[in-house]
């Protein structure tokens, strides 16, 4: 799934697995569809149901992976409520619209009347699925944010118990460090041999527990280490640590923007947005002084 600090799986079977969910998606919906018809009185197809429900699923199928990103991007956590609303509602609408184009693509071309346009058709459908569209981009967004508070740890711990028996107990191997006395090169154990990850190569720290995610440009390493001790080992002039789980290098801060809660909305130049804690804002205005 997304992106930000996903516990990373074989992409044939993530594809397997929203294929599957959105076929579910159209067949009972499909199905729905069609017996409250019947119970009404009208006339029906229930293979014309269920095809177009499970063509609107495989439109969202499409959508589901921009979806999980911005979702994790501004997810709950980072923004709190006011902003999560403020920020989720207007995108609920334009990932329903693009829905519904890519649901006019297929369906559209396959079922549409010869005496009604695209644009006409696209307009039906705004006017009338528009409200069920937007409603399954939250449905996917509350799932998201409920798995990343309570599941996702145990994802986690799962990667790493599955790595300590794969690897065995992580023996730090010697390490150069910088005539400063500080981190130069982390040791990394990964597949049976120690990879040295250069602290001028990380972009930014976030731990999990025990572990700790080393993101970089090319790629992000799981490190078994807490994040006191990183923090200890890492130059102050070159890292920043902005929350409990979050440390920044320096010249990765593009921007810092202030918000109403004394908190630091931060702009890498990786692309990435961060947000810093008050426990932790003197670091950044320190940095500021600097």
């Amino acid at each position: 799934m997304f992106p930000h600090l996903r516990i990373e799986k074989p992409k044939l079977t993530l594809l397997a697995i929203v294929i599957a969910i959105w076929t579910a998606f159209g067949l009972f919906f499909g199905t729905q569809g069609y017996i409250r018809e019947v119970y009404f009185g009208r006339n029906a197809s229930l293979t014309g149901y269920i095809i177009s429900w499970i063509i609107c699923g495989y439109a969202w199928a499409v959508m589901t992976y921009p979806v999980l990103v911005f979702a994790r991007k501004f997810s709950l956590e980072r923004l709190k409520w006011p902003r999560f609303f403020l920020i989720h509602v207007p995108a609920a609408v334009l990932f329903a619209m693009a829905q519904l184009a890519i649901y006019l693509l297929i369906a559209g071309i396959l079922f549409r009347r010869a005496d009604r346009g695209l644009w006409d058709f696209y307009s039906f459908l705004l006017a009338n699925e528009l409200q069920s569209s937007v409603l399954v981009y939250f449905a996917v967004v509350s799932a998201v944010t409920v798995y990343d508070k309570f599941f996702r740890k145990q994802d986690i711990e799962y990667l790493q118990t599955t790595q300590s028996e794969i690897l065995g107990p992580l023996t730090p191997a010697p390490v150069p460090n910088s005539t400063n006395g500080f981190l130069r090169r982390i040791p990394v154990k990964e597949n049976g041999k120690i990879v040295l990850v250069d602290t001028d190569q990380i972009d930014w720290i976030e731990s999990y527990g025990n572990y700790l995610f080393l993101h970089t440009p090319a790629r992000k390493y799981l490190h078994r280490e807490t994040m006191a001790a990183m923090e200890r080992k890492l130059d102050p002039e070159r890292f920043v640590r902005i929350r409990r789980s979050t440390i920044v290098k320096v010249d990765e801060i593009k921007e810092l923007h202030p918000t109403d809660n004394g908190q630091f909305e931060i702009l890498l130049s990786c692309g990435n947005t961060l947000f810093s804690t008050r426990r932790y804002r003197k670091n950044l205005e320190s940095l500021l002084k600097s």
